[in-house]
């Protein structure tokens, strides 16, 4: 881990981790874009790269649906959720997904985000009525694995 300037201590184990920089030298701003099903997946997700440094751009996971809080709400939330995509250096794809997930995805690839689609399985992948076109579009990296495999991936997008 040599020119790592920044550290913390996690909370929960006393562990020191680096805090990990953009390489432009920035903190890493991250979007993670998935249904309301995985909010949970998210959250943990979220958590582990805040403390590493790397800054969330908007949550979703703390509202939850809102497609009973009427019109305002629902564009309130549509407008946050498009602005956190548009700022992130990365947007991140749990699967399975939801509308609102491909929406995020399309939003990314024509802003033309760093995008990462993680699966814990090939299913997702294979070409067949599960998966979606724009999944295989030149600017994503799809993940296979658990969330390690993940974690390594993401780190490749980060200077130690």
């Amino acid at each position: 881990m040599a020119g790592v300037k920044f550290w913390i201590i996690s909370e929960s184990n006393g562990k020191i981790y680096p805090r990990l920089k953009h390489r432009r030298g920035e903190f890493m701003k991250f979007y993670i874009a998935s249904k309301l099903e995985n909010a949970a997946r998210v959250a943990l997700l979220a958590k582990v790269l805040k403390s590493m440094g790397w800054q969330h751009t908007y949550d979703w996971t703390t509202h939850g649906s809102v497609k009973d809080q009427g019109e305002q709400r629902l564009q309130e939330v549509a407008e946050n959720e498009i602005k956190g995509v548009a700022v992130a250096d990365i947007v991140i794809v749990v699967l399975p997904g939801g509308r609102g997930t491909h929406a995020e995805l399309g939003a990314a690839i024509a802003l033309k985000k760093t995008i990462v689609i993680w699966a814990e399985t090939e299913a997702h992948f294979e070409q067949d009525d599960r998966t979606c076109a724009f999944y295989w579009n030149t600017c994503i990296t799809r993940v296979v694995g658990d969330a390690l495999a993940l974690m390594e991936e993401l780190l490749l997008y980060v200077k130690l």
